[in-house]
């Protein structure tokens, strides 16, 4: 009662098969945990854990198995520098790849080449409360980043992340997230996602096939486009996509003369409400700014765009538009 009580430092599972207590018996989980830091494990870490601390993402990952939701932890402080197409190639369905932490603390991965990809090729993955870099490290030299997100299977969810799109003129991504015909029940929630005005990037989230029941829900994307005058941060428009719910975002697009953020299919079906647009055209203009068309079948709820710094926000679209 008047003990102290010595927690370790990482949450662990020490009794892999269960333990009794009294009329009480705990059975661990069905997951295993693995755990990652850049610098290895420490001398104040549990003995428990020493085998399970990884100095990468996928090595961690090369431990985990299929379809049994196994989690990697990603610690606090860890970094990490991707360099090559499909950087997380032990990636297995039903995994979950978790950021702990809060602000800086947070788990950092640089995109550090042209090619340097997570790619999604097996379903259910979660990634949760990292930072991407993802347009290379600041101050180096010039860099396109042509896809650091591709994803081709199902029930991906990007999650309360951070991601830097865009640091200047020649060190930039090109398409965020990629989602290919195959990524459906998707999610894309919570994150903060931004690039500087001097960094056109083609779009934060795109579709090159039908990707069905695609959540968009509050997140901040704030990022400069490509092309002014039709530039995008959101491109549905290559196929039609059922139940593409966007909800709760804040959308600016800050490229000068922007008339867009996002790029529908004419044939999609969603519910869209609660969004606020802002794109920088430099003047009030009409309630269609913030979508390219609204000839779609989305239903629409309370939607306002912004136009420019000094203009009132517009019902976007307009009422029984």
């Amino acid at each position: 009662m008047y003990g102290t009580y010595n927690y370790p430092h990482l949450p662990h599972q020490a009794f892999p098969v269960g333990v009794r207590l009294g009329p009480l018996t705990v059975v661990a989980g069905g997951s295993n945990v693995h755990f990652v830091r850049s610098t290895g494990a420490a001398d104040y870490d549990p003995p428990e854990l020493a085998g399970r601390i990884h100095t990468t993402i996928n090595s961690a990952l090369g431990q985990c198995r299929s379809g049994r939701g196994d989690t990697v932890i990603v610690l606090e402080g860890h970094t990490e520098t991707l360099t090559s197409g499909d950087s997380w190639s032990n990636l297995l369905a039903g995994t979950q790849i978790i950021g702990r932490g809060w602000g800086t603390m947070r788990p950092t991965i640089t995109f550090n080449h042209a090619d340097a990809q997570i790619d999604i090729d097996v379903a259910n993955v979660r990634i949760e409360n990292c930072i991407f870099k993802a347009a290379g490290p600041a101050g180096s030299t010039a860099l396109t980043v042509a896809n650091p997100f591709n994803v081709t299977a199902a029930g991906f969810q990007f999650v309360a992340n951070e991601a830097e799109v865009g640091i200047d003129a020649d060190q930039l991504c090109t398409d965020f997230i990629k989602f290919a015909a195959g990524g459906d029940d998707a999610v894309v929630a919570g994150n903060y996602i931004y690039g500087a005005l001097a960094a056109p990037i083609t779009s934060v989230i795109t579709t090159t096939g039908a990707v069905d029941r695609l959540l968009i829900a509050v997140n901040r994307i704030d990022a400069a486009v490509a092309t002014a005058a039709t530039g995008i941060l959101l491109d549905l428009d290559n196929a039609a996509i059922i139940e593409n719910d966007i909800i709760g975002n804040h959308l600016c697009n800050k490229t000068a003369s922007s008339k867009f953020v996002i790029d529908p299919h004419a044939t999609s079906t969603g519910f869209v409400d609660g969004n606020r647009y802002y794109v920088n055209d430099g003047a009030t203009g009409p309630a269609s700014l913030g979508w390219s068309t609204f000839t779609t079948t989305y239903r629409f709820g309370l939607n306002y765009c912004v136009t420019a710094d000094s203009a009132s926000a517009i019902l976007c679209p307009a009422a029984d538009s």
